[in-house]
């Protein structure tokens, strides 16, 4: 099922979850592919990291350093290798979000 054009999702939940989303490319739609991306986030409970100012009061730093790392690896795994080399040293999945989005534009544009 998954193949050069998909990327599987597993989610961090303690249940297991498969999530095939079609990598970006600059073909595809980017409103449908944002959308899957932000259905997998949330499937794999990661969608705060990029909704929250800072992490939450119940969360340790740690946890949220992680839920972060982990976010835009998720993110980063959706996107062919020439879209990603425009986020490859992104460490952040909040902030400068409308950046990340106008790179990731102009690399589709490209």
């Amino acid at each position: 099922m998954a193949g050069d054009n998909t990327s599987t999702v597993k989610s961090v939940n303690p249940y297991p979850l498969r999530i095939d989303v079609v990598k970006l490319d600059g073909k595809n739609n980017f409103g449908i592919w944002r959308c899957e991306v932000m259905d997998a986030l949330t499937a794999s409970n990661l969608k705060d990291t990029l909704q929250l100012e800072k992490k939450r009061d119940s969360s340790t730093e740690e946890d949220w350093n992680k839920m972060n790392r982990t976010t835009c690896d998720l993110i980063k795994s959706c996107l062919t290798q020439d879209i990603k080399f425009h986020v490859l040293h992104e460490t952040s999945a909040r902030e400068k979000v409308s950046d990340k989005k106008r790179r990731i534009a102009v690399a589709v544009e490209e």
